[in-house]
């Protein structure tokens, strides 16, 4: 069954030297499955009437023009400041206003595109104070438009989920947003209602460099670079109150959990970010076939603190999968398995103590011993189900 709620998340930010706590006090036991509703709120019934008004008030400009009576229409209308709704961006977010291209697509789903490819992947010499990402906005062809950070941060909206999709290995960057926007129109065609979500790719230097193990073993070592600067973005969404959904696949999962556990203070490849933790941020996770090694999501494992952050975890593994059975090659330690493999084991407890709603599923039946993420969307593992009721509860906390 497919997640439908609507509700908006509330963040607050704790003094400084503090953990950023945001409000827990919306738990629920481990993973209730709620009745279907309707996504609409008044913020998103207000974004349509401002589109709607913007797109009548062009066509009486153009009509304006062609006929010539440019003095008639001289009006407040023409000295109007530009619409920024209040509501879409929480007074305690740094977020700069959107140009009026992206005001116009409140009603429809928008790309992203983040790319970390062209800076280090030494988790030792990345920059944490203010990582150079070069991001562009996708159209639906996955054609590139170069953008920045400040007009990403500036089209926050706290009633309109986030979706960051982080590829595996052996991805070019033209390989990765083919396999990107594959996901999102996964999503699109299994979400319930037409709430718009804006999706991003997170492409990081994953191109195939040499052969199977060692490329692997190389791989393996920049997602901790990767985790620390996903971490580092995912502090301006909580800070934005943006509701946001993390989907990683293979190695993509691995830069995911490492992420919310740098977030949370923790630290990957013996660095930490320079802010202060946070705690409680409440973020729904989506993993398929995580190439993470199976107990690091315990009280004591590599990534233990992701689920300080997390709010639930929809886990597709694969217990015939003929990469992920030979995961033990990475470490040379035999025994060692992987999550994707394993499926799940032991999770730490959330924030606030109670134990972390886990949705899982072995799709070994259908994907068989293939390593392919397409496989668990196009096969009936219901991939695209799956990682689609993650936008719906992303608005809420179980």
């Amino acid at each position: 069954m497919t997640l439908c709620i609507a509700f908006a998340v509330q963040a607050t930010i704790a003094n400084a030297g503090q953990p950023l706590l945001l409000d827990s006090t919306g738990f629920s036991k481990p993973l209730a499955l709620p009745a279907s509703s309707d996504w609409t709120s008044t913020e998103t019934i207000a974004a349509t009437e401002v589109a709607e008004l913007e797109r009548a008030e062009e066509i009486e400009r153009n009509a304006e023009n062609e006929l010539g009576d440019s003095e008639t229409f001289v009006s407040s209308k023409s000295i109007a400041p530009t619409f920024q709704p209040s509501s879409m961006i929480p007074s305690n977010s740094f977020a700069i206003p959107s140009p009026s291209s992206l005001q116009q697509c409140l009603t429809s789903d928008r790309y992203w595109l983040i790319s970390t490819r062209h800076i280090t992947s030494s988790a030792c010499r990345a920059n944490l104070q203010n990582p150079n990402f070069r991001i562009s906005r996708l159209d639906r062809c996955g054609r590139i438009t170069p953008s920045s950070l400040d007009e990403y941060l500036g089209t926050f909206a706290p009633n309109r989920p986030r979706v960051i999709y982080v590829h595996g290995n052996r991805r070019s960057a033209s390989l990765a947003i083919e396999r990107g926007m594959g996901v999102a129109r996964e999503l699109e065609s299994n979400r319930c209602g037409h709430l718009p979500m804006d999706f991003v790719i997170w492409s990081w230097q994953s191109d195939r460099e040499t052969f199977a193990i060692s490329d692997a073993r190389i791989k393996a070592e920049r997602t901790d670079a990767q985790g620390l600067y996903l971490a580092w973005l995912l502090r301006r969404h909580v800070e934005a109150a943006q509701p946001t959904s993390l989907i990683g696949f293979s190695f993509g999962g691995r830069i995911v959990t490492g992420s919310l556990h740098a977030l949370a203070g923790g630290a990957i490849g013996r660095r930490r970010l320079n802010e202060e933790p946070v705690l409680a941020a409440n973020l729904d996770v989506g993993l398929l076939a995580p190439a993470i090694q199976s107990d690091w999501l315990t009280p004591h494992g590599y990534h233990r603190l992701a689920t300080q952050n997390m709010n639930r975890l929809v886990l597709l593994y694969n217990r015939r999968d003929a990469i992920l059975k030979n995961y033990w090659l990475l470490s040379r330690i035999r025994g060692t398995s992987a999550l994707g493999y394993t499926g799940p084991t032991r999770f730490a407890a959330r924030y606030d103590g109670s134990p972390l709603p886990v949705r899982s599923r072995d799709c070994s039946p259908t994907v068989g011993k293939a390593h392919s993420e397409v496989d668990y969307y196009e096969r009936s593992c219901y991939a695209g189900r799956e990682m689609a009721s993650l936008l719906a509860s992303s608005l809420q906390i179980d």
